[in-house]
C-alpha cells in the first residue's frame, strides 16, 4: 500500500490496470483448446444449456460492468441477460427459479445489498455466482456456484478502476465460456476471441500512455458546470461510468445518457 512515485493511490491504480487485467485473464483462456478453464466456478454443460436467462446484480460501478457484461454474454452464449441495481431487486417480488443463473458481481464482496439480493435469488431456487476481488467475502460465501476472483488487488483510492477493468474482462471470459458451454460458440472462434483478450493488457498499456494527450482535454473541462457522456451499445455502460467517474472525482456534475435519446 505505497504510491511508488505516484501523486495518489488513483493514479497509481490507473497505472496498475494492464497489470491487474493479465492477472485476471492468466491462466484462464485457453487458446490451444478455444476454451476458458474458471477456476473456483462451478458450470457444467448441462447446467448451461438448461438456462432460461441470467440475472446480474450490482451496484455502482460493479452495476456498469455488469451492463456491458450484458452485451458479452448475449452475444457470445446466446442467452437472456437482465441487470439489475441490487438495491431494486432485493426490495420487490423477481421472477426467478432454479433455471436462472443469479450472477453479483462487488469488489469488495461485502455489498450489502448485492449480499441481500444473492439471498433472495437463492431463496427462489436460483443458483448463485460471483464475481469478485476478495477472497472469502461474504458475497463469494454465499455463491453456492462458486465465484471467479479478479484478482485485481488492494484498490486504496475513492474512484473504482483497475476492480472496473478486471471485472469486464471476467465477464469476457465468462461470456467464452457460456458461449462453449451452450455450443453457441464453436472453438476456433472462441480462439478469435481469446487472442484478443490476450492483447488488451499492451493495447490499455498503449492507452494510458496517452496521458499527456489527454491533459489539454481536462483543463478545457476542468471550467464546465455539467458533462454530458453519450455511448450508444457498447459504449453506452462506458458513458455511464465515465461520469460517475467524473462526480466522484471532480464533483462537477455529470450524466450519462444513450446517444440515440
Amino acid at each position: 500500500a505505497e504510491k511508488d512515485g505516484h501523486k495518489h493511490f488513483m493514479h497509481k491504480e490507473i497505472w496498475e490496470q494492464p497489470r491487474a487485467v493479465a492477472d485476471t485473464i492468466r491462466g484462464r483462456a485457453s487458446l490451444e483448446q478455444g476454451d476458458v478453464l474458471l477456476d473456483g466456478m462451478e458450470l457444467s454443460e448441462g447446467y448451461a444449456r438448461g438456462l432460461e436467462r441470467i440475472a446480474i446484480v450490482a451496484c455502482g460501478t460493479s452495476w456498469h460492468a455488469g451492463l456491458s457484461g450484458r452485451l458479452m454474454i448475449e452475444a457470445l452464449a446466446r442467452v437472456p441477460v437482465e441487470v439489475e441495481l441490487a438495491s431494486e431487486f432485493r426490495n420487490r417480488d423477481p421472477l426467478v427459479s432454479e433455471k436462472v443463473l443469479c450472477l453479483a458481481i462487488s469488489q469488495s464482496g461485502e455489498t450489502a445489498d448485492t449480499l441481500a439480493a444473492v439471498k433472495v435469488a437463492r431463496a427462489r431456487g436460483a443458483r448463485a455466482y460471483a464475481i469478485c476481488n476478495v477472497v472469502g467475502s461474504a458475497i463469494s460465501r454465499e455463491a453456492d456456484g462458486g465465484t471467479l476472483l479478479t484478482r485485481a488487488g488492494p484498490e486504496i483510492g475513492v474512484a473504482s478502476t483497475k476492480a472496473y477493468t478486471t471485472q469486464l474482462a471476467a465477464l469476457y471470459l465468462l461470456a467464452v465460456k457460456l458461449g462453449r458451454l451452450r455450443g453457441a460458440l464453436s472453438a476456433e472462434r472462441a480462439r478469435e476471441h481469446l487472442e484478443a483478450l490476450r492483447h488488451l493488457p499492451s493495447w490499455m498499456e498503449q492507452m494510458i500512455r496517452q496521458e499527456a494527450a489527454v491533459m489539454p482535454i481536462a483543463k478545457r473541462c476542468a471550467s464546465a458546470r455539467d458533462v454530458l457522456f453519450l455511448g450508444r451499445g457498447g459504449q453506452y455502460p462506458v458513458a455511464l461510468e465515465g461520469a460517475l467517474k467524473l462526480k466522484e472525482v471532480s464533483y462537477i456534475h455529470a450524466e450519462g445518457y444513450a446517444a440515440g435519446e
